[in-house]
C-alpha cells in the first residue's frame, strides 16, 4: 500500500504528462512571504490537484485517479513552512504543533478547523505520507520542514472552497495572511477578446486594457 502510495504521488509531483497545467496549478495555488530572513509558506492542495496531476498520465490507471479522487474530495490540505533562512540552510523550523497554533483559515469571515489527525481517512495518511518524503527528496532541507494538514472540504454537502466558483477565502500563518481569489484560471478555458484576438486566463471575464467583454474559445491560429 505504501509503496504504490510513493508511486503515486511521485507520478503526481513530477511524471505528469501535463506538466504544465501542474505548474499553472501550483502557481496560484502557493503563496509565500520572506521578510528579512524569515520565510513563511502556505500551499492550498485541493483535491483538484490529484485530478489536474494525474489527468492523461498513463501510468496511473483511471481506477486508481478515481480512488485518489474519492479519497480526497472531503478533504483539502495546506502545506506549511515557517523558518529561517540563510547560507546554512534553514533554522528556527516551526513544528507542526507551532504551526497548527498559529494557523488559520477563514471562509466569508468563518475561522475553519483543521481535522484531528485520528479522524483522517486512512487512504489520506497513507498518500500524504509518501509526499512527506518525496518534497524532502525535491526540495531538501525545504521539503523535509514542510507539514501537511487536513482541512474540511465540504459542509452540510457544498464546498467550502471551490477552485472552479467564484469566491475567496484567507490563510493567516502567524502575523503573515496569504489571500486566495477564485476561481482559479488553471483550471479554466482561456478566454477571447473576439475584437483584439488576444487570449486571457479563464477567470477573466473583460478585456483589462479596453473593457470588452470576452469570449470562450481559442484564438486563431496565426499563418
Amino acid at each position: 500500500m505504501r509503496f504504490a502510495a510513493c508511486l503515486l504521488v511521485g507520478t503526481a509531483l513530477v511524471g505528469s504528462v501535463r506538466a504544465a497545467d501542474v505548474r499553472g496549478f501550483i502557481a496560484e495555488t502557493q503563496q509565500s512571504s520572506t521578510v528579512g530572513q524569515q520565510l513563511t509558506m502556505a500551499w492550498w492542495i485541493p483535491a483538484e490537484f490529484w485530478d489536474v496531476s494525474l489527468a492523461g498520465n498513463p501510468n496511473v490507471t483511471p481506477d486508481t485517479a478515481a480512488q485518489v479522487h474519492a479519497a480526497f474530495q472531503d478533504y483539502q490540505v495546506f502545506a506549511l513552512l515557517r523558518a529561517n533562512t540563510g547560507l546554512q540552510g534553514l533554522s528556527d523550523v516551526a513544528s507542526k504543533a507551532d504551526l497548527l497554533s498559529n494557523g488559520r483559515l477563514e471562509v466569508d469571515g468563518k475561522v475553519i478547523a483543521p481535522i484531528d489527525p485520528d479522524k483522517v481517512p486512512a487512504a489520506v495518511q497513507t498518500i500524504l505520507g509518501a509526499m512527506k518524503p518525496l518534497l524532502a527528496g525535491m526540495l531538501g532541507q525545504m521539503g523535509q520542514s514542510i507539514e501537511l494538514i487536513v482541512y474540511p472540504a465540504t459542509s452540510d454537502g457544498h464546498r467550502i472552497t471551490d477552485p472552479m466558483k467564484p469566491g475567496s477565502f484567507q490563510y493567516t500563518l502567524f502575523e503573515q495572511t496569504f489571500h486566495w481569489r477564485l476561481p482559479l484560471a488553471s483550471l479554466l478555458p482561456k478566454k477571447i477578446d473576439r475584437k483584439s484576438k488576444e487570449e486571457f486566463p479563464g477567470n477573466y471575464d473583460y478585456n483589462p486594457y479596453t473593457g470588452d467583454k470576452l469570449s470562450l474559445g481559442s484564438a486563431p491560429v496565426k499563418k
